[in-house]
């Protein structure tokens, strides 16, 4: 099998799924804020101004972004999914035995907000704490979960986010050329997730999972931008930096090699190499539609009906995108938890990391 050892080396495989998910909710704030919304924000010349909502959509795709009011914080977010999660199905919070928060945002330096969440929750005595990895925060909690119901650490695991992306987006562009480290910031935005997972009592759950970096190219998308912020007493997050076309660059190298790597691990496990045939939906972080249609649909080939894209609905939303995703997928009934379906998960994020969750729901 001619697969490169620095992808799949510590590829994790369950013929027999240790944890499923049983349950998922989101808050999508009411504001979709538009292209042309945004662009009244953002303090520029006013030519600049003017051609904002066409730049945006012609590199990224992104139409809208939903942004929740100002003051939101994260636990908040988090705790509306929760809320939706629970309106849905017959979850018992007071089951729950360990809360994870997961995402690039948070309430504040310490405590963990998860302690914040729980309090706002009403959970007694849980293990509570905070996992964070950029964008891919929630599939690594997912992996952290995972392993605890394995060892028989945890048995509900609730998985929560609550991203507030808008506080730090920069709206402030003195020329064209500040779009290439500022123009990120101008899609992202703001939601909740909640995801609860327990054992797997069949052949449901979490099959196979694949999370990994390459530190490297960390600075390519980083906050703070002022890597010195700590020593002037500035705030913690100061504004969102990516250089959007260099990291695009490196996300599509590796992403396209990642897959075609991923090719030679089904073609011995599913005796096929046609990607988008050994799975129902492939649900990649939502970076832009535009880099998600390139990728998937030109680069690899992807059945289209199968690659899963909500970027220029609700903007990036960090940690919360594939669930959101997921969710977004059972409101249009084309998913259904229990029904065996499957899901690959594609994570990629700032750090740079990538890696996948691959789940029979």
């Amino acid at each position: 099998m001619a697969t490169d050892p620095i992808f799949f080396s510590k590829l994790q495989t369950y013929a027999t799924p240790n944890a499923r998910i049983a349950a998922i909710g989101v808050e999508i704030p009411a504001n979709a804020v538009s292209n042309e919304a945004l662009a009244q924000q953002v303090q520029a010349p006013e030519e600049l101004r003017n051609k904002l909502p066409g730049l945006i959509y012609r590199t990224t795709g992104i139409e809208y972004r939903t942004y929740a009011p100002a003051h939101t914080t994260p636990s908040e977010l988090a705790v509306s999914a929760v809320s939706d999660m629970l309106a849905r199905t017959d979850t018992d919070l007071a089951e729950v035995d360990t809360l994870i928060f997961a995402s690039t945002d948070m309430d504040m330096m310490e405590p963990a907000t998860a302690n914040i969440l729980q309090r706002q929750l009403g959970l007694q005595m849980v293990n509570a704490f905070d996992v964070s990895n950029a964008c891919n925060s929630f599939l690594q909690a997912m992996n952290v979960g995972n392993s605890l119901i394995a060892t028989g650490a945890a048995r509900k695991v609730l998985i929560c986010s609550g991203e507030m992306g808008s506080a730090v987006a920069n709206k402030e562009l003195a020329d064209v050329d500040e779009l290439r480290v500022k123009l990120g910031g101008l899609t992202i935005g703001d939601a909740g997730a909640a995801m609860l997972l327990e054992p797997s009592t069949d052949a449901r759950g979490l099959l196979e999972i694949n999370l990994l970096s390459l530190g490297e190219h960390w600075q390519l998308c980083h906050v703070p931008e002022r890597v010195d912020w700590r020593r002037h007493g500035g705030a913690v997050n100061p504004w969102f930096y990516l250089d959007m076309p260099e990291l695009a660059k490196v996300a599509r190298h590796y992403t396209v090699q990642y897959m075609k790597a991923y090719d030679d691990v089904r073609a011995v496990a599913a005796d096929t190499r046609v990607l988008s045939d050994t799975f129902d939906f492939f649900i990649p972080h939502q970076i832009s539609r535009r880099m998600i249609e390139q990728v998937c649909l030109e680069s690899l080939g992807m059945a289209p009906e199968k690659v899963v894209i909500t970027a220029h609905r609700y903007g990036n939303t960090a940690s919360t995108a594939i669930p959101l995703a997921l969710r977004w997928l059972i409101d249009q009934g084309q998913l259904e938890l229990g029904s065996g379906q499957e899901c690959f998960l594609y994570g990629a994020a700032s750090g740079f990391g990538i890696g996948h969750i691959r789940v029979r729901v």
